[in-house]
């Protein structure tokens, strides 16, 4: 015999029996539930006592588009110096004359004391965990020779055959490129034939192998102590600048040192308002609700980090922002809860068993806990599609977010609900007669100095919906405006504090790289014997070697080409690549891996040549990106040479290219699965379909007035709109449910439904916005761009949610026509009708 069908009636009334079962056990034993939960978290939160608490921090691996062109270039160029990935990092130190305004003047003294600079930072030794280390240790080569040979040339520049002209310098038949280490050379001068009179910088490169986190570690010993030698003053000729990654992490983790700081503060501050507008229960009540208020989101927070490092999840510093973002939803589902337990009380003041406290309860968690259902699972998607982010740092904040809201969706109802139950009491005042009364008995109530009943007359009104459509119609406008005009870019300053020294540096580095932006080429070479196949390689070098704003052969490294001169300049008949090893050593570049090579069959085979094309830079971070996306559109018209470019800021640019359509694909990704989750939890078409209307009105708002408020489009902005569309809908979702519930009452007065929908939500509403706001307020003050974008979305968010709940939504929904419900709830009668069966003994 088959089944009947489980109608949405059925399936229903089986979601409220449950809900009747956790009342009843959280209504009955409350503390075995707080007994329980305290049992599992001081295990759970052991992990924190027996492992270090260890941050990472990698400024350009964290935000690298792991999906990208720029991670397999960076594995190739990585492998071609048998290094491991993660491990290379090239870093650079520029000197500059003491007065900014004026140039340095090249003279064999400057020269022979930037050596003396070079020698420091080489053979620099530092403490680290008591052992010297040297950064000699964690270096590969030393890649200054053009520097050190120019140098050495300058004391015998008067022989004859040897010309130290900028940028391209010969002695004794060979030639070198200067472009790589003078900058902004004789700029007062017509002529540039050297040597070298004047220039604005002189760097020296450095590239480092730090492939395990403890080597990352000394190595940022080391390029921190060179950091703070930059500042103290090194030569009476010159001051020096450098920018390392490892230094720009250590300021990253100084961001998010200070955000911890501030995270007390905003604490304090809700903690403030929550007494404030706790003030009708007694002072014992007022403080235990506020510690289970706040109590949930960060066990939920605590529980969360535990299980990441439990199961060996590395920490980022982007993490930190997690308890803001639980605080505030667990404090919104908190306030919710609150409000509810209120009502159910005012309608019933004298409890006088502990099954009407039990029944109560009931009617609050069946009321509440789908909207909240709605809120915690929308924010868990949203986050959950943030975790297929590209970058690897932002897609661990976001596992981490969404494991954390599922926990305090659970929390909500294990510790703050106990302690509602236990310790929720009304402030008692004498009464005239000597007697006693509770607060909630004074007069005159709370609702004459303001009513929603008014608020909902006058915001239906004429003049009210046509004020609202307005201020609607002006918000969209400047929406529109703002998200028109924003603008694709990233770079490194967005990650560490604004008032870093790092930002002058990277700001020199910048300027440089306008003169000197240099692209690596890892490729095979031509068959030498093969003609056609050489004339296809110099078309593939000419085409590369004379793009936009480059600077021709002058400006190129490329052995192959020298190899090549030198053959024909030894009238070799036989052309191939055995006299390589004779070419190398007679340059001095025998030890410095540009080419890869092998013997086979006593013939020399080149397996990679590392060439390099310089260019002018492009002075914004986007141009640059546009420009290394059309050289790889070249390198794909000669698949045969598998020719890969390599440009150490890649991974941002990736980034840059990438960051709209990884955009667009998260929103859609985000939208439909949070559209599919109201549809399931409210099961009709309006109020689904009215709070997906009204997330992507917030979202749309949110992505114009950061825009006007200075934000770029960025990972950053993105993971930012991502989380707004989880917490956009926490305002639809609680309006619209209690819409559809409204519906179902069969209430054919529109401004009754809308009335009865403000006075569930409107107070608890108003309340987390203002406790959200507060809690956001100490880290506007933090210098990170990264943490200021994240207190500017969740202000929008909490700003424009606020409008969409109190006018813009009821406004909406009091133009649907109001047609009878297809379907009704069961009916339950919970102070009447027992809400679980109980045997002889319970009775």
């Amino acid at each position: 015999m088959r089944s009947p069908p489980f109608t949405s009636e059925i399936l229903r009334a089986h979601a409220y029996i449950q809900m009747n079962w956790i009342s009843y056990y959280l209504g009955n034993h409350p503390r075995r539930v707080l007994l329980a939960v305290l049992c599992t978290l001081v295990p759970l939160l052991s992990y924190f006592l027996i492992y270090p608490l260890e941050i990472e921090c990698d400024v350009r691996r964290g935000f690298a588009n792991k999906h990208g062109h720029a991670v397999e270039e960076l594995t190739k160029f990585s492998n071609f110096y048998n290094i491991s990935v993660g491990g290379l990092e090239i870093w650079g130190v520029l000197a500059r004359n003491k007065s900014l305004d004026d140039d340095m003047h090249i003279n064999l003294k400057l020269l022979n004391e930037m050596d003396r600079l070079h020698e420091f930072v080489w053979n620099y030794t530092t403490e680290y965990k008591g052992e010297t280390i040297r950064f000699r240790d964690l270096s590969t080569e030393d890649i200054n020779y053009v520097f050190n040979y120019y140098r050495k040339l300058l004391a015998i520049e008067w022989l004859p055959g040897i010309d130290l002209s900028y940028p391209l310098a010969s002695a004794f038949g060979h030639s070198f490129y200067l472009g790589s280490q003078f900058f902004g050379v004789n700029n007062q001068q017509i002529s540039k034939k050297g040597p070298i009179k004047t220039a604005k910088f002189v760097a020296l490169w450095y590239m480092s192998k730090a492939e395990t986190f403890e080597e990352k570690q000394k190595l940022q010993a080391i390029q921190l102590g060179i950091f703070r030698k930059s500042a103290e003053g090194f030569s009476d000729l010159y001051n020096f600048e450098m920018f390392g990654d490892q230094v720009a992490n250590s300021e990253m983790l100084r961001g998010t040192l200070t955000t911890v700081k501030l995270f007390i503060i905003g604490g304090m501050l809700m903690i403030t308002f929550m007494a404030f507008t706790f003030n009708d229960l007694t002072l014992f009540s007022k403080c235990m609700l506020i510690l289970g208020a706040i109590g949930s989101p960060l066990a939920a927070t605590g529980a969360c980090f535990a299980i990441l490092g439990w199961l060996g999840h590395p920490f980022n510093s982007i993490m930190c922002i997690t308890p803001f973002l639980i605080l505030g939803i667990g404090v919104d589902d908190a306030f919710l809860l609150l409000n509810c337990w209120r009502r159910e009380d005012k309608k019933d003041p004298t409890i006088k068993s502990a099954k009407d406290a039990e029944n109560q309860l009931a009617r609050v968690v069946r009321e509440i806990s789908p909207s909240m259902a709605i809120t915690s699972l929308t924010n868990t998607l949203a986050f959950g599609v943030g975790f297929l982010s590209p970058t690897p740092q932002m897609s661990s904040f976001c596992l981490g977010t969404a494991l954390a809201i599922v926990l305090d969706f659970l929390f909500e109802f294990l510790i703050f609900v106990p302690c509602m139950v236990m310790f929720y009491e009304k402030k008692r005042v004498e009464k005239p007669n000597g007697g006693e009364k509770l607060e909630k008995e004074l007069e005159p109530p709370t609702e004459s100095r303001f009513s929603w009943r008014g608020f909902t007359k006058w915001l239906l009104s004429t003049p009210g919906r046509a004020l609202v459509v307005l201020l609607y119609a002006s918000i969209f406008t400047a929406s529109y405006l703002g998200a028109a005009n924003m603008e694709s870019t990233f770079d490194p300053t967005k990650t560490f504090p604004s008032d870093s020294k790092l930002v002058d540096s990277l700001l020199s580095f910048t300027t440089i790289q306008q003169e000197y932006s240099p692209l690596n080429f890892l490729s095979k070479v031509p068959d030498l014997k093969n003609e056609t196949d050489v004339a296809t390689f110099e078309t593939l070098l000419h085409r590369l070697e004379y793009r936009e704003g480059c600077y021709g052969t002058v400006g190129s490294h490329n052995m192959y080409r020298d190899y090549t001169q030198f053959l024909n300049l030894s009238n070799t008949t036989e052309k191939s690549y055995d006299r390589l090893e004779e070419f190398l050593r007679g340059r001095g570049m025998a030890d410095k891996d540009t080419i890869k090579f092998h013997k086979e069959n006593n013939e020399t085979v080149v397996d990679l040549i590392n060439f390099v094309v310089v260019c002018q830079g492009r002075p914004s971070w986007s141009e640059r990106a546009v420009n290394v996306e059309k050289t790889r559109q070249i390198l794909a018209d000669f698949p045969q040479y598998n020719i890969t470019l390599f440009d150490y800021d890649g991974t941002v640019y990736d980034l840059i290219i990438t960051v709209k359509g990884e955009l667009v694909k998260s929103l859609a990704i985000t939208f439909t699965c949070m559209t599919i989750a109201c549809f399931v939890i409210m099961p009709s078409f309006v109020a689904p379909t009215i709070a997906s209307i009204a997330t992507v009105s917030i979202s749309f708002f949110l992505i114009g007035f950061l825009s006007i408020w200075g934000q770029n489009l960025d990972p950053v902005t993105m993971i930012d709109v991502i989380m707004a569309i989880g917490f956009s809908v926490d305002y639809s979702a609680h309006v619209c449910y209690h819409y559809y519930c409204a519906r179902k009452q069969e209430l054919y007065s529109k401004n009754e439904m809308i009335t009865r929908v403000l006075q569930a939500v409107g107070r608890p509403v108003i309340e987390a916005s203002l406790t959200t706001l507060l809690c956001m307020a100490p880290l506007f003050v933090v210098p990170v761009y990264m943490i200021r974008s994240f207190a500017k979305t969740v202000t929008l968010v909490t700003t424009f949610g606020l409008l969409h709940g109190l006018f813009f939504l009821p406004v909406v929904l009091y133009f649907i026509p109001l047609d009878p419900p297809k379907h009704s709830l069961p009916s339950f009668t919970p102070s009447t009708q027992p809400l679980v069966l109980q045997d002889d003994e319970e009775k």
